[in-house]
């Protein structure tokens, strides 16, 4: 709960107006000072007495001698991006675990909750999530993951392709709730009616077992839904204009709410009603449409501190707050209210008037962190707010998570340019006068030595003893507080349907997954190293039953990604695959697809000896090495390592996982499995698919030259201009002259020239409109060229040219075996 509070009130209240009793208004006096000799009255001296033994304490001195008024210079400082500031994707999730702190949802909002009770029963697995703390007034939209879903009035789902495989009934947190029904009669015993979850608000969901083929379809995540719904919140804020409580997205409201309710603190009702109707007055956002001028949309949470809620809550919707002499809690939104104290030179005991923020660090530009309701209820950033076009651009970010509406983030950074980019900004210390800025959010500066006249705005007023008060302000013009949305508010960014998605190919598929056994119960399940942004989980099916689990996998063994699971049946055959998912376990934004497919099966048994492999052949490929041969016990694979001499220890080991099975023949390739050769007949074996100029031939396998003519041996593949391609080829004889390959397009992109025999590679990049790849000869050149390759070159494949490879077994725990012979190979 809130325990720093801004003001020096006294009670709880209820919501009703409440004027300053003599107990409380000397308690004031008390704290701020004064004996009780220098008053009258019994209940009055009494309370001076409480107040000046309150104001002792640490926490008395906190209420009364620090802040009595704050605004959006002073809230701005928390609302830069921080770890300790969740992001409301993060609240779109299921958990379960012991102890949670109180969530509050105001306004509408969108979240999921903790697990308050989840089993199964039959063909369904049960679960309650937790919304809120409170009673809520009614669900907007469901959400099962990232789907938007439908029910009927009995609850069962009927939106494709989850019909009829559910149901969501919710609860509401009003008098009278009572348990569900369906849960009782599942878990007879268990579940009773005393399982009503009076207070909370939050849904029964149930979710059923489906066939294998249809599992991912209606279970992208691998896991039951996570139910995150849209829905309008809190229902029991207090609204002085009529007398009553009910759901409200009026930011005037729900700050007098958060005063009362959370921080224990006294308003005055009469100027609640005010700012609530200010609140509700209509503007016009940048496409003509009519809205209210300021809404609050978001969570609040216990285990926020008091300065965090304060800058989202206020900041959201340009708040000033501040504290009355009576002791009550005051607030205005956003707006601009001519002042009506003036300050003097006079007034100062200390004064420091400085030039505005500028210069190289000073923001340039605005761009607003807030809820998307477009972008499913997530955090998105708006518009460009520029704040001035000159110097290096320097971005403020601030995050606004109780901000629903883009027009709202813009208003609110306008004002932060503005106060970033004050004119001036004041500092100073003053006396009694400073009880005249009580309740005001502005003042008027008229300093005659420095020719200043000047509106300033509050930023922190901060009580320092009975009769002096420290102040920090900016300067303000009335137009700052003004927005003409059609001129001034920005485009919204685009919102791709493709931030958050599920579908095929958005996510990487994991390949060369294995999964082997080291018996006693064990498996050990090794992939790839991964791209950072995503996690790992792994599906594990027990074929005897079809008990299936998903499992979040972590942790490595010599280098390689790995995951052990222990406790499994000996004998018994499970299949197992992988995927990689973008979020939190239970929360996926984005998941890739189940690999390998069809599943690996692997039978739990013993541990087998090691071995090492027996290499039949070696070959070179395009962008790849290629070995066949036969394992070695406890082989659960093989890594590939390249070095340019014939020396191991200098080699380095090739990125592929090659996944093999102990004792089995294995045929695997490391490198780019999907490079090709793009030229035809390039062993030279017909000679069909070139052009073959003046004194060339091709006959026995080889293409020859004698000398005579600057020709060309040419054909046309299919090019593309800008792609980089890998050049090899054979020259097993040359006499004279010299040879090279050449990529001819609006201009000519030449090889090396070849003056002696032996084998070539070179990378060589397309022209535009590139059209023949040409072995050109110099007149004088005579000799032969063979085994021609032109591929195109990807990160993938392995450097092109002639190396020392070496195969090496891995074992199950991912130790790699001693190395065997080497292989030179050329790689085209």
């Amino acid at each position: 709960m809130c325990l720093a509070a801004l003001l020096c009130s006294t009670a709880l209240v209820r919501p009703d107006p409440a004027a300053a009793m003599p107990q409380a208004a000397g308690f004031l006096v008390g704290a701020l000072g004064f004996g009780a000799s220098a008053v009258a009255g019994t209940a009055f001296a009494a309370g001076v007495t409480a107040g000046a033994a309150f104001a002792a304490t640490t926490f008395g001195a906190l209420l009364v001698r620090t802040v009595v008024g704050v605004g959006l210079s002073l809230l701005a400082q928390s609302l830069q991006p921080q770890p300790e500031i969740p992001k409301p994707s993060a609240r779109m999730v299921n958990f379960a675990q012991p102890v949670v702190y109180a969530e509050y949802a105001l306004g509408r909002v969108r979240k999921g909750g903790p697990i308050g009770f989840t089993g199964a029963a039959g063909k369904y697995r049960h679960y309650v999530p937790i919304l809120a703390a409170h009673e809520i007034a009614g669900i907007v939209t469901h959400y099962l993951d990232e789907r938007e879903a439908e029910t009927d009035e009995a609850g069962s789902i009927t939106t494709a392709p989850m019909t009829n495989k559910g149901a969501i009934v919710p609860f509401l947190g009003g008098a009278g709730q009572v348990a569900s029904a369906d849960l009782i009669a599942a878990f007879p015993g268990k579940i009773t009616a005393a399982h009503d979850f009076a207070g909370l608000s939050g849904a029964y969901v149930k979710a059923r077992k489906v066939k294998p083929d249809d599992f991912s379809k209606v279970y992208p995540t691998g896991r039951q839904w996570v139910y995150a719904p849209a829905f309008d919140g809190h229902s029991r804020i207090f609204d002085p204009r009529t007398g009553t409580r009910g759901h409200t997205r009026n930011a005037a409201l729900i700050l007098a709410w958060w005063l009362t309710e959370v921080c224990g603190q006294v308003v005055n009702w009469d100027l609640v009603a005010i700012e609530a109707d200010h609140a509700d007055s209509v503007i016009l956002d940048r496409d003509g449409n009519p809205i209210p001028k300021w809404l609050l949309d978001g969570t609040i949470s216990d285990d926020q501190d008091f300065e965090t809620q304060r800058a989202q809550l206020c900041a959201a919707c340009d708040a000033f707050l501040y504290e009355t002499p009576d002791g009550e809690a005051g607030f205005y939104l956003g707006r601009y209210i001519a002042p009506e104290v003036t300050l003097d030179a006079g007034d100062f005991d200390a004064v420091e008037i400085t030039g505005g923020q500028s210069g190289a660090d000073a923001p340039t530009e605005i761009v607003p962190e807030y809820i998307e309701p477009e972008n499913f209820w997530r955090e998105f950033s708006g518009g460009v707010w520029t704040v001035s076009a000159e110097g290096r651009r320097v971005r403020d970010t601030p995050q606004l998570f109780m901000v629903s509406r883009h027009n709202q983030g813009q208003r609110i950074a306008k004002r932060l340019g503005r106060v970033k980019r004050a004119k001036w900004q004041l500092k100073g210390t003053i006396g009694a006068v400073g009880y005249d800025l009580l309740g005001k959010r502005f003042f008027r500066v008229q300093h005659a030595e420095l020719g200043l006249d000047q509106v300033f705005e509050v930023g922190q007023l901060v009580r320092e003893g009975a009769a002096s008060f420290s102040i920090t302000a900016n300067s303000v013009d009335p137009e700052d507080f003004d927005f003409d949305a059609a001129a001034e508010e920005p485009d919204r960014p685009e919102i791709r349907a493709g931030e958050i998605s599920d579908a095929a190919g958005a996510v990487d598929l994991i390949s060369g997954v294995l999964a082997v056994s080291s018996g006693d119960g064990v498996l050990r399940v090794i992939w790839p190293a991964q791209d950072e942004v995503y996690s790992q989980q792994i599906r594990l099916t027990r074929l005897a039953n079809g008990q299936e689990t998903i499992l979040a996998a972590s942790g490595s063994a010599a280098g390689l990604p790995s995951f052990e699971i222990g406790g499994l049946v000996a004998g018994d055959v499970y299949s197992v695959q992988m995927r990689n998912f973008i979020g939190v376990p239970g929360g996926e934004t984005s998941v890739g697809a189940w690999s390998p497919d069809p599943a690996a099966e692997v039978t739990i048994a013993g541990t087998v000896p090691r071995g090492a492999p027996a290499i039949s052949e070696a070959t070179a490929e395009p962008g790849r090495v290629r070995f066949r041969g036969v394992a070695g016990a406890a082989t659960a694979g093989f890594r590939v390592y390249r070095s340019e001499t014939d020396n191991f220890s200098a080699a380095v080991a090739l990125p592929d996982f090659l996944p093999g099975s102990a004792l089995a023949a294995f045929d695997v390739s490391a490198g780019d499995p999907e490079a090709v050769n793009i030229l035809s007949d390039g062993d030279m074996s017909s000679g069909a698919a070139w052009t073959i100029g003046a004194n060339w031939s091709i006959s026995g396998g080889v293409a020859t030259k004698a000398a005579g003519l600057n020709t060309q041996l040419s054909q046309s593949p299919a090019l593309i201009a800008g792609t980089d391609y890998r050049v090899t080829y054979t020259a097993p004889d040359v006499s004279a002259g010299y040879v090279r390959a050449r990529l001819v397009g609006a201009e000519t992109v030449q090889g090396a020239a070849v003056t002696d025999p032996g084998t070539y590679a070179e990378i060589l990049t397309a022209p535009s409109a590139p059209g023949e790849f040409q072995f050109h000869a110099v007149s004088t050149f005579a000799g032969s060229i063979d085994d021609a390759f032109c591929v195109p070159d990807s990160p993938s494949a392995v450097p092109v040219g002639g190396a020392y490879f070496w195969l090496v077994p891995v074992s199950q725990f991912g130790v790699e075996g001693t190395p065997g012979a080497s292989h030179f190979l050329q790689v085209p």
